[in-house]
C-alpha cells in the first residue's frame, strides 16, 4: 500500500517547468508614430515548446522549453511598425535583427526553461559548462565561423521592439557634424553591437565620442602581436582571446575607412 501511495504522488507531481515562465522585459521604442513604453511580460507555461536547439554559443545541443522568436512576438502582440527586435544585455550590448530578415530570425529560439539529461527544468542555462545564465537565453542556432555576434552575449535584459528607421536616426545623432558618411554601414556592421557614439547605443565597449582615448592612436592596420590587447581599428596576428573580436575578416580598405571615419566624428565632437 505504501508503494501504491508513494507512486500516485510521483505521477501526480507537477514538472519543473509547470509554473510560469521568469518575466521577460519588453521595452518599446523608438516605434514611429507610437510612444514609447516598457512592460513585463510573464507566459503560462502551456504557450512554450519543450524541443532542442543547436546554441552556437557553446556549439551544444540544449533541450529546452520556450518558443521561436517569430511565435514569440506573437505572444507580444507587437505593434505593426515594429521591424527589428533589438536584444539587450546587461553589460551594454545591444543586438539588432531586422524582422526582414527570415533565415535570421527563423535561427533564434527564446528559452525560458533549460532541461538536464533526465529533462529536469529549470531557469538556469549551461554554456559549455563554463558560466550559467538565468533565462530567459536567447538562443541562435545556426552554425557559423569564428567571428559572430551570438557567441558573446551574457544575461539578457530585456527584449526591445523599434522601427529600424527611426532607431538607426537615434544611434547616428552625435554624428550629424560630420561631412564623412563613410564608415557609418561599417560601424553598424562590426561595432554598433557594443560600442555606442556620442551616449546613444551599445556600452559594453567604450564609447567612439566620449572615451575615444581608450584606443590607441595608431596606423589603421598596425599589426598587433600575440599577447597584446588590441586597439578596434587594428589588424590583429594571433590574438584569440578578450571581449574585442579579432577583425581579421575585415578588408584592409575597410578597416581604414572605419579608422578614419572614427577619428573625424572624435575631432568633431571635442573642437
Amino acid at each position: 500500500m505504501k508503494k501504491f501511495l508513494v507512486c500516485v504522488f510521483l505521477l501526480a507531481a507537477p514538472p519543473a517547468w509547470a509554473d510560469a515562465a521568469a518575466p521577460l522585459v519588453v521595452e518599446e521604442g523608438p516605434i514611429v508614430g507610437a510612444p514609447n513604453a516598457r512592460r513585463e511580460v510573464i507566459l503560462n507555461a502551456d504557450v512554450l515548446e519543450q524541443t532542442k536547439v543547436f546554441d552556437v554559443q557553446d556549439g551544444r545541443e540544449h533541450s529546452v522549453r520556450g518558443l521561436p522568436l517569430r511565435k514569440l512576438l506573437g505572444q507580444l502582440a507587437t505593434p505593426k511598425r515594429v521591424d527589428t527586435v533589438v536584444f539587450a544585455y546587461t553589460d551594454g550590448m545591444q543586438i539588432p535583427v531586422k524582422l526582414s530578415d527570415r533565415p535570421e530570425v527563423d535561427a533564434l529560439f527564446v528559452a525560458f526553461f533549460h532541461g538536464d539529461v533526465l529533462e529536469r527544468f529549470s531557469s538556469t542555462y549551461p554554456v559549455d559548462k563554463k558560466f550559467e545564465l538565468t533565462c530567459p537565453k536567447v538562443v541562435y542556432g545556426r552554425k557559423a565561423g569564428r567571428y559572430i555576434l551570438w557567441h558573446s552575449p551574457t544575461q539578457l535584459a530585456s527584449i526591445r521592439l523599434v522601427t529600424w528607421r527611426a532607431f538607426e536616426a537615434q544611434l547616428a545623432q552625435p554624428t550629424r557634424r560630420v561631412p564623412n558618411k563613410a564608415g557609418w554601414k561599417l560601424y553598424l556592421q562590426h561595432c554598433q553591437a557594443c560600442h555606442g557614439i556620442g551616449g546613444q547605443g551599445a556600452t559594453r565597449g567604450p564609447d567612439f565620442l566620449s572615451h575615444m582615448d581608450a584606443y590607441r592612436r595608431i596606423p589603421p592596420l598596425a599589426q598587433t602581436n600575440e599577447g597584446e590587447i588590441p586597439s578596434l581599428h587594428e589588424k590583429v596576428t594571433g590574438y584569440v582571446d578578450g571581449t574585442m573580436p579579432v577583425l581579421n575578416h575585415i578588408k584592409d580598405a575597410d578597416v581604414t575607412k572605419l579608422w578614419n571615419w572614427l577619428h573625424a566624428i572624435h575631432r568633431s565632437g571635442t573642437q
